[in-house]
């Protein structure tokens, strides 16, 4: 396991922004997200994790949670994020929502500019966000993506699967001024399994797309996933010892190692780069 030297940013330092995405839904996105935030907290990073899935609101799912207010509501201007914000375990702090789409278009210039400037400096009280993002190709989940400083794409071995992965990276490749793309590969039954896959994955991004894709880990095929998920109890919580508790932690551990896990540096602070596309 790589444990690297601290490396949180101070409070006056945009936060590093994470987007955590999908070509195809069901490959285990949001329960990464959510297990993930929770190492990051307990390696001590103040961690904000957004429900960026504007059409369903999956980790409240995972968390039996039923927030009173959303994201929707605080672009829609209905409410304050201190209100909508809620406290997960270990310390995460996770910003909701719920069914429809984002409301912001019903605000006047100088309101979206206000609610900018306030959302902005609340997320700079955090070292990491992570956003848990829809799945496929729409406007919805590329907006938020592209607003990140990294993406994770997460795939399993299926070739549906994987043919997605490659559409969506395909198209944030040509969208995004340079963000991070890296694959990360769930469900894997070994760990030369995940290897080969991500060399063919590499070397077809690297024929067609002229880059190398890099590599984020991966997460081991583990029935404690489902267990966890059916008791809407995290995993690394409620199943310490399993085997993708383990590949989580290890994945948390290289996201603080600058060597291990290069990104292309601090952009504008996320809710001002998102709130402007």
């Amino acid at each position: 396991m790589i444990v690297g030297p601290e490396t949180t940013p101070s409070p006056s330092s945009p936060a590093s922004v994470l987007a955590i995405t999908s070509g195809k839904g069901g490959v285990g996105k949001s329960c990464i997200a959510l297990n993930l935030a929770i190492q990051l907290a307990r390696l001590g990073e103040r961690v904000l994790l957004v429900d960026a899935d504007l059409g369903l609101a999956n980790l409240s799912i995972l968390l039996n949670i039923a927030p009173k207010h959303t994201l929707e509501d605080v672009i829609g201007g209905t409410c304050p994020v201190s209100e909508a914000q809620v406290q997960g375990p270990e310390g995460v702090t996770i910003l909701p929502t719920s069914s429809g789409t984002g409301r912001s278009g019903e605000l006047r210039a100088e309101e979206k500019d206000r609610l900018r400037e306030r959302l902005v400096e609340w997320e700079r009280s955090f070292d990491r966000v992570l956003l848990d993002t829809g799945a496929g190709l729409s406007s919805k989940v590329t907006d938020f993506v592209c607003s990140a400083d990294e993406a994770m794409v997460v795939t399993t071995p299926e070739p549906t699967a994987i043919a997605d992965a490659y559409a969506m990276t395909k198209l944030m490749a040509g969208r995004t001024r340079g963000i991070g793309l890296g694959l990360l590969i769930n469900r894997v039954q070994s760990a030369s399994q995940a290897q080969d896959l991500y060399d063919k994955f590499a070397r077809i991004t690297e024929r067609f797309l002229g880059f190398r894709m890099r590599t984020m880990g991966w997460i081991s095929e583990d029935a404690h996933v489902a267990q966890a998920v059916h008791a809407q109890i995290p995993l690394v919580v409620g199943s310490p010892d399993a085997q993708a508790t383990e590949d989580v932690a290890r994945l948390a551990q290289t996201m603080r190692d600058p060597a291990a896990w290069p990104h292309p540096g601090l952009h504008l602070p996320f809710f001002e780069r998102w709130m402007a596309a």
